[in-house]
């Protein structure tokens, strides 16, 4: 017990050491010097000048029709006396002409707003209060970590089904303000019936076909009220959100409330996807499925029916939202590479397929035999590449497509990456001399999701497709499962985890990661 706490008192002041020297801020500001340009230069050679001389951040002076005041980047002597012996230079201020030099650079060391790093983001502190769904995953998340170290298994049940609702009626009561994010196109969908039923009505949008569908089914239970559109939506949020809650119940009775799964459903619940489940409207994240990996991974591991069941909740997914079909291709690898002999993982495999395909296609006959709906792709960006270029930036009908080896693309990558929690590969890593037969799993299970981070290209930029985001990205539930294996292991993923949700939030909230729409 000893030696926990100082673990614990290690990491807790390392917390707060990395928190303190966040909020401080240390800025080298250059000299500041004053040039009066000749009458004579024109707005490109004064650019050009200034590039020369290293004048950064430029603005006339006050009073003169030819005074600027810089920064001076580079305050070699050199550089001072070749600016100020420039025929195209009439006089300078701030700078010692006797001995060819400006000021020295000044350090300034402040402290920044407590709100940081949403400071520059969020107009006042109290906007801070929209940031609340990551208060209640933060501490549901580290209550189910505590449930898991409790010795008897009765309590164990109690306190997860405890805080598995609790966390489940908060965030149906509490969701995210539609007015605050932006998700996709979900509010000009529910502006009116008109939009909702030009979009939804009538017909079986393929890519998201049973989502869809139960969307429309609670629309129409609604009749010809006006804001059938927007209360249907929000059904459909507290839906996924109870889905959400009984899946993680689910898994946590089959597996007998173990500290082994308390700890691999405190992991999901502090992952920033779980973030979605506040009310997210547009539905990508349905594709996703708690139970659906340990069911997966202890079916391949002894050929039982838990095989069948993590497939069927796959296909599921797959069902609700296309982004499903990640999992389901990274649960036929998985089945190909287990350690068993060739033919016992084929017939695992084409278990996978078979119940996989039956779960995600299944419902296609009750659409058009019993509903009378005929199926139709989806009629979004028509002739519009869903992938991510190489090299060159693309404009696809009005929007940018960074390229992946671009500034702006590397960055979307690596803060996507941050999100759906990446990072706990390494953790995971750590532990593969110790769970061989899990590790060779999830590695084979890891590929599509990877690739599909890698080069799924959001159409209405990350902040508007996170839930695209999130969904293509299933084998985070492999790595927490494997984390999960060990307590020190699981403590470092969570800290991953509970820094993810300022990527997160920094998305949402900062225009940068907004489509750019040209014209």
């Amino acid at each position: 017990m000893t030696r926990y706490r100082r673990t614990w008192a290690w990491i807790s002041l390392g917390v707060a050491l990395a928190a303190a020297l966040a909020l401080v801020r240390v800025t080298v500001v250059n000299p500041g010097v004053n040039v009066r340009w000749s009458a004579a230069v024109n707005p490109a050679q004064r650019a050009a000048l200034e590039g020369e001389y290293d004048l950064r951040n430029g603005r006339p002076l006050e009073g003169t029709a030819t005074g600027w005041r810089y920064e001076l980047g580079t305050h070699s002597s050199e550089n001072v006396r070749g600016l100020v012996e420039n025929a195209a230079v009439e006089d300078t201020g701030n700078i010692d002409r006797d001995a060819m030099t400006a000021p020295s650079r000044d350090i300034q060391i402040a402290l920044r707003p407590l709100w940081y790093p949403f400071s520059d983001l969020l107009d006042r502190p109290s906007q801070l209060l929209q940031l609340h769904p990551s208060v209640w995953l933060l501490l549901a998340g580290g209550g189910l970590l505590w449930a898991a170290r409790v010795s008897t298994e009765h309590l164990r049940r109690n306190a997860t089904v405890a805080i598995l609702l609790i966390l489940g009626v908060i965030a149906i009561a509490f969701p995210l303000d539609p007015e605050f994010v932006t998700m996709g196109e979900a509010r000009e969908h529910a502006e009116n019936r008109s939009n909702f039923e030009q979009y939804f009505g009538e017909r079986v949008r393929f890519e998201k076909h049973l989502s869809q569908t139960v969307l429309l089914q609670v629309y129409r239970s609604f009749g010809d009220d006006e804001a059938a559109p927007e209360r249907a939506m929000v059904v459909m949020t507290r839906l996924a959100t109870a889905w959400f809650v009984l899946s993680a119940l689910a898994i946590g009775f089959v597996e007998r409330w173990s500290p082994l799964v308390l700890r691999y459903l405190g992991l999901a619940v502090l992952a920033p996807s779980a973030l979605l489940y506040f009310g997210w409207r547009e539905f990508g994240y349905l594709s996703m499925n708690v139970a659906a990996f340990p069911l997966l991974i202890r079916g391949l591991r002894d050929g039982g029916t838990r095989l069948e069941a993590g497939t069927a909740l796959t296909g599921l997914g797959a069902a609700l939202h296309g982004s499903g079909l990640v999992a389901l291709a990274g649960a036929g690898l998985a089945a190909l590479g287990t350690s068993a002999q060739l033919k016992d993982r084929i017939s695992r495999a084409l278990r996978v397929v078979a119940w996989g395909t039956a779960a995600y296609l299944g419902w296609v006959a009750i659409y058009e035999i019993v509903l009378l709906l005929p199926i139709a792709p989806d009629p979004g960006p028509v002739g519009v590449s869903p992938w991510r270029p190489w090299l060159v930036d693309e404009i696809r009908q009005g929007r940018v497509s960074s390229a992946i080896l671009s500034v702006t693309g590397a960055r979307d990558v690596l803060m996507s990456a941050w999100v759906v929690g990446v990072p706990l590969l390494i953790v995971a890593l750590s532990l593969r001399r110790h769970y061989r037969e899990e590790m060779r799993s999830v590695l084979w299970y890891l590929p599509p999701s990877l690739l599909f981070l890698l080069f799924r290209w959001p159409f209405q930029g990350l902040s508007g497709g996170m839930e695209l985001v999130a969904a293509g990205f299933p084998a985070f539930f492999a790595l927490a499962w494997i984390c999960a294996h060990d307590s020190k292991r699981t403590t470092i993923a969570a800290l991953l985890l509970a820094s993810a949700h300022i990527a997160f939030w920094r998305i949402l909230l900062d225009s940068r990661f907004d489509a750019v729409q040209i014209g």
